[in-house]
C-alpha cells in the first residue's frame, strides 16, 4: 500500500494495480508454457536385435508438440551410465558417435543404475533380441502448469483498492477494481473513531501486520495485510493524524 495524497481535507491510499504485476506474471506464464509445450515428458528406448550386431534402437522424446525420434545402430550401441550433476542425474546412452542422453531431464528420482544396467545387459547379452525401456517425467509438466496458473491467477484475482477519506464529503470511499470486481463502498467519517495495527501469525508462523478502522458499535474496516510492520505503522500513522486532525 502507499499514500497517494494526503492533504488536510483529503488522505487517499492505495493499494497496487494489476498492472504492476503484468510483467512479472507474463514472464512466470512465458515460462509456464515453455515448459509445459517444450520440455520433454516422456522417454521410451526400443530395440531390436536381428542378428549379434546386426539391429536397431529408437530412442523417442515426446512433449506436447509431438514426438522426437532418434534412430541408433546397434552395432554404434556401446552401453550406457549414469551421469551425476550435483544431486541430480541421468542415464546416457554411450554410442561410437558420442554420448546419447537417455532423457532430457536430470532428476533426483528414480533407478538408474537399474536402467543403465539393463541396457548394458542388452548390449553384452547378443541372445536378448529385445530391449523397451521408458522413463515417464510428464509429472514434471505439473511445474509449468503451477506456474502457468499462478502467473493468470495473479493478473484474474489480483485487484486494486483505493481507500479515499474525504473531509468536504465526510465519508470513507473503498473502491475495489480488478479484471472481475468493480465495487464501491461508503462509510461516514463521523463513524470512524480510531486505528490501529493488528498483528497475526500464520501456520507457518510468519507475522502479518494489519491496518484496520475502529467503527462505532464494535466493528471494523480491515485494509490488506502485509508482512511489512514499517509500511503498516506509516499508514495507521497518516489515517490517525488525519481523524486528529478533523477533530481539531
Amino acid at each position: 500500500m502507499k499514500i497517494i495524497k494526503e492533504t488536510a481535507t483529503e488522505l487517499i491510499i492505495q493499494t497496487k494495480s494489476i498492472f504492476d504485476f503484468w510483467l512479472p506474471s507474463c514472464l512466470l506464464m512465458a515460462f509456464g508454457l515453455f515448459w509445459l509445450t517444450f520440455d520433454y515428458h516422456k522417454t521410451t528406448l526400443s530395440c531390436q536385435r536381428l542378428q549379434a550386431k546386426q539391429g536397431n534402437c529408437q530412442l523417442v522424446r515426446s512433449n506436447l508438440l509431438g514426438s522426437n525420434i532418434q534412430e541408433i545402430q546397434l552395432a554404434s550401441l556401446r552401453g550406457a551410465k549414469v551421469e551425476k550433476s550435483g544431486y541430480k542425474s541421468r542415464v546416457v546412452l554411450l554410442t561410437s558417435v558420442g554420448d546419447v542422453p537417455f532423457t532430457a531431464n536430470s532428476t533426483t528420482w528414480g533407478n538408474k543404475d537399474a536402467v543403465a544396467s539393463d541396457i548394458n545387459f542388452f548390449v553384452k547379452n547378443a541372445k536378448n533380441r529385445w530391449l523397451r525401456l521408458s522413463q515417464d517425467d510428464r509429472w514434471l509438466g505439473w511445474i509449468g502448469g503451477i506456474f502457468l496458473l499462478a502467473a493468470v491467477g495473479a493478473i484474474v484475482l489480483r485487484n486494486r483498492e483505493t481507500y479515499s477519506f474525504d473531509g468536504t464529503l465526510n465519508t470513507l470511499t473503498i473502491k475495489q477494481q480488478g479484471l472481475l470486481v468493480r465495487k464501491v463502498i461508503t462509510h461516514s467519517l463521523c463513524e470512524i473513531y480510531g486505528v490501529e495495527v493488528d498483528r497475526t501469525q500464520d501456520r507457518q508462523n510468519d507475522t502479518w501486520y494489519q491496518v484496520r478502522l475502529l467503527v462505532c458499535g464494535g466493528s471494523r474496516i480491515s485494509l490488506p495485510n502485509t508482512m511489512n510492520l514499517y509500511q503498516q505503522e506509516k499508514i495507521a500513522k497518516a489515517i490517525n493524524n488525519y481523524l486528529n486532525g478533523r477533530s481539531t
